[in-house]
C-alpha cells in the first residue's frame, strides 16, 4: 500500500531504490492510509462472500504485498492458501517472517520479484490484493484488466485505487511531477470497476483520520532518520524531499488526493 514515485522512491537516485520507502514505512504494518479496523471490515465481507460460494480452499494472491499483513490477514480471515508478490527485499523478508509466526507451514509464498518478471498462472486465484502497488499493472483500468486475467471467474479481489477528490491545483501537481490524468473521481474511479466487468461490493474511502494518521507517521519516520544519520549522503535529499511533501500535502494533499479500498467480485 502507498505511493511510490509522487514520494520521491523512483526519482532519487540510490544503491538501493527501495531505502526510501523502506525507512518511511519503519514500523507500519499496512502501507498506506487505510486502518486495520477499516481492513477488517471488507475482509468480513470477503469471508462472508466466498461461505455463500462454499470456497473451502481459497488460493489468494497479493500483488506488492510489501510486509504482508494484508495478505497474512485474508488467509486467517478465508482460510486457504496464498502467494505474495514483493520486489522490495525488505518487506518481502517482513513478510515471511509474519507468516511463519501467523500461518500454518506452507500456507504462503513470497516471491520477492517485480510482477512482470513472476510467471503467473492465470484465471486460477479465487482473490487478488493489490492495494498500494497498482503501478505494477501500469493505470487503474490495466490493473483492473491485468487482475481479471488472474482472478478465476466468480472471483474476488481487494484493490486500492488512489482518485482526486477535487481537480489538483497545478502547483500539488507540480510539487511531485504528477499529472491530472493519472487519477480521476471517485465515481469515475467506481465507474473503470464496472466497465471492466467487476461488480463493486464494497467502497471503503480513506478517512481524513486515516490520511493524518499515515502521512504525519510518514514523516515523522524520515524526519528521524535523517535526525539520526546526518552523515549519510543520502540524508539532505531525503528530507527535502519529505518535507517538501508533507508542505504539499498540509496545503493541498488533504483536500485533494484520495484513496479507496474496493471489494470487487469478478462479474462474467
Amino acid at each position: 500500500m502507498g505511493r511510490g514515485a509522487g514520494r520521491g522512491e523512483a526519482t532519487l537516485t540510490a544503491p538501493d531504490p527501495f531505502r526510501f520507502t523502506t525507512i518511511a514505512h519503519e514500523g507500519r504494518d499496512l502501507l498506506g492510509p487505510v486502518s486495520i479496523a477499516s481492513l477488517d471490515t471488507l475482509l468480513t465481507r470477503l469471508a462472508r462472500a466466498l461461505k455463500s460460494a462454499a470456497v473451502s480452499e481459497p488460493r489468494v494472491l497479493d500483488v506488492g504485498c510489501g510486509k504482508g499483513e494484508m495478505l497474512v490477514r485474508t488467509i486467517e480471515r478465508v482460510g486457504g492458501r496464498g502467494l505474495g508478490i514483493e520486489p522490495n527485499p525488505s518487506f518481502a523478508a517482513d513478510a515471511r517472517r509474519r507468516i511463519a509466526q501467523r500461518l500454518a507451514a506452507d500456507h504462503a509464498v513470497i516471491i520477492g520479484a517485480k510482477l512482470e518478471d513472476t510467471k503467473l498462472p492465470e484465471g486460477t486465484f479465487t482473490v487478488g490484493l493489490c492495494a498500494g502497488a497498482l503501478h505494477a499493472f501500469g493505470d487503474w483500468r490495466q490493473a483492473l484488466a491485468g487482475m481479471r486475467g488472474l482472478v478465476a471467474p466468480g472471483g474476488h479481489a481487494l484493490m486500492g485505487p488512489g482518485y482526486w477528490r477535487q481537480p489538483p491545483a497545478p502547483e500539488y501537481l507540480a510539487s511531485f511531477g504528477g499529472e491530472e490524468s493519472e487519477m480521476e473521481s471517485l465515481p469515475l474511479t467506481l465507474k473503470a470497476a464496472e466497465d471492466a466487468h467487476w461488480q463493486v461490493l464494497e467502497c471503503h474511502a480513506s478517512t481524513e483520520a486515516e490520511w493524518d494518521e499515515y502521512e504525519h507517521s510518514y514523516a515523522a519516520q524520515v524526519r528521524a532518520w535523517c535526525d539520526g544519520h546526518p552523515e549519510d549522503f543520502e540524508a539532505p535529499a531525503f528530507r527535502e524531499r519529505i518535507e517538501t511533501w508533507n508542505a504539499a500535502y498540509h496545503r493541498w494533499g488533504r483536500s485533494t488526493m484520495g484513496y479507496a479500498l474496493l471489494l470487487l467480485k469478478r462479474a462474467d
